[in-house]
Order: C-alpha cells, then structure tokens, then sequence
C-alpha cells in the first residue's frame, strides 16, 4: 500500500513537471502561471502546493531534471575508446541535437525572467558537465599522454560559454552550425595544451 502511495505521489509530481513544460511551450515561462501547470497536469492547485513550493521551484526541478537527462544521453554519446577529439564531437553533437529538439522549453533556460533559485540550479548543472569533462578527459590523458589534463575550472568555463553562446545564436534565430564548430575548436585547442603557454 505504501508503495503505491509513493508510486502515485512521484507520477503526480511528474505529471505536473510535465503541466509546466507543457505551459512554457505555449506561453513562455514569464507568464505561466500555476492555474496553467495544473490545467495542464489535470491536478489541483492544492496538489501543486504539496509537492511545489512555488512555479520557480517547479522549474528549477524541472531544469534539473532535463540538464540530468541530457548528461546522461551526453555521457552515453562519447565512445571512451575513440580519439579525444572524436569525443568531443560526439559530446557536442549529441548535447545540441537535445537543446534544439525542443527549442521551446529549452530557451526558456535563458529567459531573463530566472530568478537566483534558477541561477544558482544553472550553475551546478554547468558543475556536472564539467565535472563529466574533467572524466572523460583524465580517463583519456592515462591512455594517451599527448591529451592534456583539464582542471574542473577550466571545464567549468568551456560549460558556460558554450551555455551563452548557445543562448545567443537562440535569441537571434541563428543555425547553430557555426556554434558547433566554433565550440567543438575551442575544446579541442583548451585541449591541445597550446592555450596554456
């Protein structure tokens, strides 16, 4: 019994992660409003206030959510045994394939309506990325001496710049050809160990 409890407290909680997706595609996140997840989710606003403190809470769960999800599939993306410079073009490839699937919920990380709660969950997603970084890299210098070490701030920069960039090209309606590119270059120079001279 307790377990089906549980079990339909977590789909309800989900469901209405899913209600605030649904809303911020349709109306952006500024003006989504807790009447809308819950029309969406089919719940209660009392529901909603049992497991959500408030709508910024809400997405700063759901941004945890989907930033845990795209690692996952990022991490799954790289071929440990390839070239570096092959992992990166995996891990960047499979990274912009996720945000632009979805473009209407993923600008939505960018949007200027993000309170601190929001800031603060954007920067410990940009820690695991790095963090995945600084693995893959370390697990590949032991393997190859020519593959420069990565310290966790430097990943964290390569994480947040490509966050901004990503963001711009969004905000003006730019392919993300270029993006790619330019990214995928400065990972693979970061990495060279030329930039540290």
């Amino acid at each position: 019994m307790a377990v089906e409890v549980e079990q339909s407290r977590e789909a309800q909680h989900a469901r209405l992660m899913d209600g605030l997706a649904a809303s911020i595609r349709e109306k952006g996140l500024a003006r989504t409003q807790v009447t809308d997840i819950v029309s969406h989710a089919r719940a209660s606003r009392r529901t909603f206030y049992n497991h959500f403190e408030d709508k910024e809470a809400c997405f700063v769960e759901l941004m945890n959510t989907l930033s845990d999800a795209f690692l996952g599939e990022v991490d799954r993306a790289i071929d440990r045994e390839a070239p570096i410079e092959t992992q990166i073009d995996q891990a960047i490839d499979t990274y912009l394939g996720l945000v632009t699937s979805d473009p209407g919920l993923t600008q939505t990380f960018a949007s200027a309506a993000t309170g601190e709660r929001i800031v603060m969950a954007q920067r410990q997603a940009f820690e695991r990325y790095a963090a995945l970084i600084v693995s893959v890299v370390e697990s590949d210098s032991a393997r190859d001496p020519a593959v420069e070490r990565i310290s966790v701030e430097r990943a964290y920069m390569l994480v947040s710049g490509l966050h901004h960039t990503l963001v711009r090209a969004l905000v003006r309606g730019e392919e993300l050809d270029r993006v790619s590119y330019e990214f995928k270059a400065v990972i693979k120079l970061v990495l060279s160990g030329k930039s540290s001279s």
